[in-house]
């Protein structure tokens, strides 16, 4: 077996902060599974997530060992493997079916696929995938310079945004078409044909919206349900606010759909400056939050590690983005530079919806904060994440060409100027 390059000091900054958001999320995890009502089960859960943290570091490893220039040969059949595995779940969504135990619904949704000994989310994987197979198209084309070379990336983004969306899966389907946008726009796309393409989305949302079913439009009417001056309303003039929420909707907000909500901004402001400590706390001892080991889990570790807590977490997450840019802009190799771009813009997407979600800006979506909330997929998908974008920064090729994504126009202006600009600026990623 060939030695591991050695590992750049930015990238050990990578390494440092996800150990400590595992930390977080083993710890939290561990204090949910001793403390239900039912009685004290042990440390189960907490077993299971250890468990799969170190499967994830040695696939880490492997990807290491294999590079991602290696993997990204495979790009595209990674891409349909993960879109292949999204098709039985919207099979059996359609016909109500299970196939034989391997896929059961959660809560009326399709999304998992029950091995022996592993349940596996499809999404999880397929949208890596996808940014893996992005990365793997544009790294040497430029037809998207133009508003019709924009059409493929779309219409190859749309396959699994359409799988996922049927599961119903939102909050994964949210992070597609923004990662396209962030690595279309680092490949070299004109920011007025990506905005143009942004409007048209933003103007056909009232007809998705009245297509909508109800437990979707629920899913919004429910943050804007936050404000008690517009309950306060719908209950004075149902009629005048139909679009929005019924009369008895307003009314039992607090104890139906706005539940969760109400119990996630409480446990993080009950957490203060400093927290009630690792394991205590009334939503600690108690369930009174679902899927606080999951979905909620930013709330929980607001509620124990406080403000301070916090502050770390999100250090965490800033510090893996700042050294994911830094990567990205040291290396001059397109492919590299655009996975590195896609992995990163993928890490941020998901931070920024689930705590917002958790705090009451977004809807809630199921959407899982990588590394910290309990899940066998997700930390598996991160670390593997994370390794190329370590696998980037390990291997940075000398290239006997001009930058990547430095366009004809912009080649002949520094000819005519006599002045190149300076290689592996994020400046020429804007172009």
């Amino acid at each position: 077996m060939r030695r591991l390059p050695d590992i750049p000091v930015v990238a050990w900054a990578v390494v440092v902060a996800v150990a400590l958001l595992t930390v977080v999320g083993v710890s939290s995890i561990y204090v949910t599974d001793t403390h239900y009502v039912g009685g004290h089960d042990g440390p189960a859960n907490a077993l299971k997530q250890c468990a799969r943290a170190l499967i994830g570091t040695g696939l880490a490893l492997i990807v290491l060992q294999v590079g991602y220039q290696r993997i990204g040969r495979y790009a595209y059949v990674l891409f349909g493997t993960g879109v292949l595995l999204l098709i039985p779940l919207l099979l059996a969504k359609a016909g109500h079916m299970t196939f034989g135990g391997l896929i059961t619904p959660r809560n009326g949704a399709y999304r998992w696929i029950q091995l022996p000994g592993l349940l596996i989310q499809p999404s999880e994987f397929a949208k890596l995938g996808f940014v893996i197979a992005l990365a793997w198209y544009l790294r040497f084309r430029r037809n998207y310079r133009r508003l019709g070379g924009l059409l493929v990336p779309f219409v190859v983004a749309t396959v699994p945004l359409a799988l996922i969306l049927g599961e119903p899966d939102l909050g994964t389907a949210l992070l597609l078409l923004p990662v396209l946008f962030t690595m279309l726009f680092v490949a070299g796309a004109r920011i007025g044909h990506l905005a143009l393409v942004a409007g048209l989305g933003l103007a056909i949302i009232p007809l998705g919206w009245q297509h909508a079913h109800d437990y979707q439009r629920l899913r919004v009417s429910s943050l804007l349900l936050q404000s008690s001056a517009l309950r306060r309303a719908i209950v004075e003039n149902p009629d005048r606010y139909a679009s929005i929420a019924t009369k008895r909707q307003a009314l039992e907000w607090s104890a139906s759909t706005g539940y969760q909500l109400v119990h996630s901004k409480n446990a993080i402001g009950s957490g203060g400056t400093w927290g009630q400590g690792w394991g205590q706390g009334e939503y600690v001892e108690n369930p009174l939050l679902p899927d606080r080991h999951n979905d909620f889990v930013f709330a929980l570790v607001a509620h124990q590690w406080g403000l301070v807590g916090s502050l770390l977490v999100l250090g965490c997450y800033a510090v893996i983005v700042v050294a994911g840019a830094r990567i990205a802009s040291m290396t001059t190799e397109p492919f590299a530079r655009l996975l590195a771009s896609g992995v990163i813009s993928l890490l941020a997407l998901q931070v920024i919806i689930n705590i917002a979600m958790a705090v009451g800006l977004l809807p809630i979506t199921g959407m899982t904060l990588p590394f910290v909330s309990y899940g066998g997929s997700s930390i598996l998908v991160s670390l593997v994440s994370m390794a190329l974008l370590i696998s980037v920064s390990q291997h940075r090729p000398y290239l006997l060409t001009r930058n990547p994504f430095v366009f004809q126009r912009e080649h002949h202006e520094e000819l005519r100027d006599g002045q190149p600009r300076e290689p592996g600026t994020l400046e020429e990623a804007a172009v």
